[in-house]
């Protein structure tokens, strides 16, 4: 089955899509070929690539974009901006990352607003609705993660970026997530590659993991009850 499959699959009961870490609008418009029509809320927190995604956005009615990064709290964080947009992050880039991606140097930090899924969840309308989650927020998935509260596990599905090993400073580890998600009573769906690897060592750098909330079945309520 190839990505595009499960996410056809795994889709057709979801009515809202939330897109942390959103960039230039990749993934949301690739839920579109996947035949998603419903609401894609997408949040990316660099001002530059922001206004390359609300573009992307502009002729979508029902794709929301939000100039924010995703994360534990309502606040502010500092982002480490990277000059193609793709490793920006609030960690800053360890030697392996820029050894694989040469051209994604630093580019300056940029004081970013805040907003946690929890107080993010009854403002985007998400009470009764089956809720897709995805995270490619470079380091901080965790974070975000713990920053939905109470609300985690009202989540119907789950995909995550999770690097095997150390791409940023001072980032949770796969371990850390995976377990995290474990303890909370995710399930485990997929496991897929979503980079080709380190060139020069054949190590695996990343994966996309998809994770079902507890008491969800493939065609349950979304709500999370046991």
């Amino acid at each position: 089955m190839t990505s595009q499959e499960r996410r056809r699959l795994l889709l057709q009961d979801i009515d809202v899509v939330v897109d942390g870490g959103a960039n230039g609008g990749q993934y949301a418009k690739w839920m579109r070929q996947c035949g998603f029509r419903g609401e894609i809320f997408s949040f990316e927190p660099a001002s530059e690539t922001f206004g390359v995604l609300a573009e992307a956005a502009r002729s979508d009615d029902d794709w929301h974009c939000h100039n924010v990064a995703l994360g534990p709290e309502d606040g502010e964080v500092l982002l480490h901006l990277s000059r193609t947009s793709l490793g920006s992050s609030v960690f800053r880039r360890t030697e392996l990352h820029s050894r694989v991606w040469p051209k994604d140097v630093a580019a300056g930090t940029e004081l970013v607003p805040m907003r946690s899924l929890r107080s993010l969840w009854h403002e985007l309308g998400c009470d009764g609705r089956r809720v897709y989650l995805k995270l490619d927020v470079e380091g901080a998935e965790l974070s975000v993660l713990e920053g939905a509260g109470p609300f985690l596990d009202r989540f119907a599905l789950l995909e995550v970026e999770l690097s095997l090993v150390d791409m940023h400073h001072d980032a949770p580890t796969f371990r850390q997530v995976v377990n995290f998600l474990s303890e909370q009573g995710f399930s485990t769906v997929a496991l897929e590659q979503n980079h080709s690897g380190d060139d020069t060592t054949g190590q695996m750098l990343m994966i996309d993991g998809i994770f079902r909330a507890p008491g969800t079945g493939p065609h349950g309520d979304g709500s999370g009850r046991r």
